[in-house]
């Protein structure tokens, strides 16, 4: 039969079987010894236990006596006073509690374990080879398992510090720079210069004949592979650092780690992270749901990975790869894969075939890039770039040509194939929560979701949080759709904090998003409220969405796009809001303090900014906004009158509602010139 343990600071006893009142274990670790599975331990005072990390690894719960007499207890609720319940304590170096079997093979079938009525607090979370969670969860690790409940506890003043990055093994880098030079090689075989001078001929003959474009230079094979490994070796100098990639130190107060547990009327508050997730990370394929949390005031951002201030999610990992993943190990992936991935770009003695009427147009195109691109496909526009001189452009092009191929003939080496179905269906779910004041140095002040991590909130409040970059309420990339539902999404900042240019570089537009900014995912928005949200110099006061590459990785050129294409599949994402949805009162041109910048260049789209980019494999965005007119109204962006670099010749008067940018069709949509898109009635519909 289930026992119930008993555990009292300074009545306890050295040992027994702890099962009275009256001989209560001394510490809560001598409970635990005790307790067989199913068994219950409760903490009969408040006291402040510091104690070594505690493990939970069968099936017990861990409770107080004054949760017992007052069950409804709230942690979550405004003026809860945590001091009620005892504390278990860290010490400030280590963890405080971890649950999990012993070993991955034990998540099917572990649980039930219950953490009820407690603090959780002063814990510290390293990340070393030893730790079965990697240094996440500072305060707690639910590591392979699913049958986990905590409930009413207050979990803060709990962080993670991450393990220095290593830099890429020279080999793995000059394997990498041999197969894209090798590429560019057989894109510009010896045999087809003559060609290729011939063709050049031609050309500067058609642009005598118009002026104003300076003659290329006849090509010199060897030259110009001798500058493309030099500018190979700028892009990757050696000893390039790589990061960690795996949720490594993720979750200040609290991480699921390869687990699916459930919290429920916790209050996650003043947490830090040297990763993603300040209060709550989600790492692996596991799909925790929240009900009746407030997660507030935790911060990310001092070292490693700068983003999710309040939660941190990143699913879709490699999960064949070792669990202390970092970028070296795709690096590796790919370096071992080189040969043959080039040889899938471009079979051997191939022809890449580029007539003089397309290299004259291609070069048109450079003069005024706003004109659409003629030339599309990959090994194409490898050689346009070669023979204008574009080599930093053809050398990265190759690159990602390269990683784009390995992944498509051996992803599954990677990953599972049943864990990325698993992850497009299932969702990280935040229900009737609370997520405010949280902060993160880079994106998504609120929450982050990226690598195919869904989430779902519903009557959910995401409110005054702060991003030193995109998304000051929630940031959302790479595949992780975000369903919002009743939900109010209220005064973030998207506080646009960027390094100035190089000299001699332009400053160019980065998206903002104050309220939600969104790069190649769905955004599905239901009777939910975007309002007060603010950005700087950046689109999209409320919501930014962005169709374009995913960026470098380790120095990989667009190899996270390379990833959301050939792995997670993603070729199309939509963003919508239903007619019960309204994006009003947001901002774009101002400082965080809500005062207008002066002379803004890129504050767009006060309400909705939406961009669809020319990268070769970005997904299509579809926007579909309900009642365009009253679901979006009463937005600012204060730059106004500008002409369109989208659309030459055209100058719009305002973008304060909504703005969008079809860099394909080279086309700029806002409340202003809009009707093309409205059809005819309420609704905007826009597809390129």
């Amino acid at each position: 039969m289930p026992t119930t343990r008993y555990v009292h600071a300074t009545k306890g006893v050295r040992s027994g079987r702890f099962d009275s009142e009256a001989k209560p274990a001394g510490t809560v670790a001598d409970a635990l010894r005790a307790a067989a599975p199913g068994d219950t331990v409760v903490i009969l005072d408040t006291a402040v236990y510091r104690e070594a990390e505690l493990v939970l690894d069968r099936p017990v719960t861990l409770t107080s006596a004054h949760l017992l007499k007052h069950p409804d207890a709230d942690p979550a609720a405004p003026g809860f006073d945590p001091r009620v319940l005892p504390a278990l304590h860290g010490g400030d170096r280590h963890r405080v509690l971890r649950i999990g079997p012993p070993t991955p093979a034990g998540r099917r079938g572990f649980g039930p374990v219950t953490v009820r009525g407690l603090r959780i607090t002063g814990g510290h979370a390293t990340h070393t080879p030893g730790d079965p969670g990697l240094g996440a969860g500072g305060g707690i690790a639910v590591i392979d398992a699913d049958d986990v409940l905590v409930e009413r506890c207050a979990i803060s003043g709990n962080r993670t510090e991450t393990a220095p990055f290593r830099a890429w093994p020279e080999s793995d880098r000059t394997a990498l720079r041999a197969a894209v030079l090798d590429l560019l090689g057989d894109i510009l075989p010896a045999g087809a210069v003559g060609a290729v001078n011939h063709t050049v001929d031609l050309v500067n003959g058609m642009l005598r004949l118009v002026g104003g474009i300076p003659p290329l230079p006849r090509i010199d094979r060897a030259k110009l592979l001798a500058e493309a490994s030099r500018r190979f070796d700028a892009l990757v100098p050696p000893g390039t650092v790589a990061m960690w990639l795996a949720g490594q130190s993720f979750g200040g107060g609290v991480a699921a780690v390869w687990a699916s547990p459930t919290l429920r009327h916790c209050l996650i508050r003043g947490n830090t992270a040297e990763g993603r997730g300040g209060g709550l990370a989600v790492v692996g394929y596991g799909w925790p749901t929240l009900e009746g949390c407030w997660i507030d005031r935790n911060a990310s951002g001092r070292r490693g990975r700068l983003d999710g201030g309040g939660v941190g999610c990143e699913v879709s990992v490699p999960g064949r790869l070792t669990r202390d993943l970092s970028e070296l190990d795709l690096i590796k992936f790919l370096a071992d894969r080189a040969t043959a991935a080039r040889t899938a770009v471009l079979s051997p003695g191939t022809i890449v075939g580029l007539t003089p009427g397309e290299l004259y147009r291609y070069l048109r195109w450079l003069l005024n890039p706003f004109e659409p691109n003629p030339v599309i496909a990959k090994t194409p526009r490898i050689l346009a770039d070669l023979i204008s001189g574009r080599l930093d452009e053809a050398v990265q092009l190759a690159f990602y040509a390269i990683a784009a191929s390995a992944l498509r003939l051996d992803r599954w080496s990677a990953w599972h194939e049943q864990e990325i179905t698993d992850a497009r269906r299932k969702a990280v779910t935040l229900r009737e929560c609370r997520v405010t004041g949280n902060t993160a140095a880079d994106d998504g002040g609120g929450l982050y979701a990226s690598v195919l991590s869904p989430v779902r909130l519903l009557s959910t409040e995401v409110s005054g949080n702060r991003a030193g970059s995109m998304g000051g309420g929630v940031r959302i990339t790479m595949g992780s759709a975000g369903a919002f539902e009743r939900c109010l999404i209220k005064d973030n900042v998207s506080r646009g904090l960027e390094a100035p240019p190089r000299p001699g570089e332009p400053r160019r537009a980065r998206p903002g998003g104050g309220g939600i900014s969104a790069r190649n995912a769905d955004l599905i928005l239901t009777g939910t409220r975007v309002t007060g949200n603010l950005t700087s110099d950046r689109p999209g006061g409320g919501i930014v969405h962005y169709a374009d590459t995913e960026g470098n990785m380790g120095g990989v050129p667009d190899m996270w796009t390379a990833i959301l294409r050939e792995v997670f599949g993603v070729t199309e994402v939509a963003v919508r809001a239903d007619a019960a949805s309204e994006i009003s009162g947001n901002g774009c041109g101002y400082d965080e303090h809500r005062v207008p910048l002066a002379r803004p260049r890129f504050a767009k789209g006060g309400g909705v900014f939406v961009l669809q980019a020319t990268f070769p494999d970005a997904p299509r965005v579809e926007v579909a906004l309900a009642a365009v007119r009253r679901t979006v109204h009463g937005n600012t962006a204060l730059t106004r009158g500008y002409p369109s670099a989208v659309q030459p010749g055209t100058t719009i008067a305002t973008a304060n509602d909504t703005c969008l940018q079809d860099l394909v069709n080279h086309r700029e949509w806002t409340e202003a010139n809009d009707a093309p898109l409205l059809g005819g009635a309420a609704d905007l519909r826009f597809r390129p």
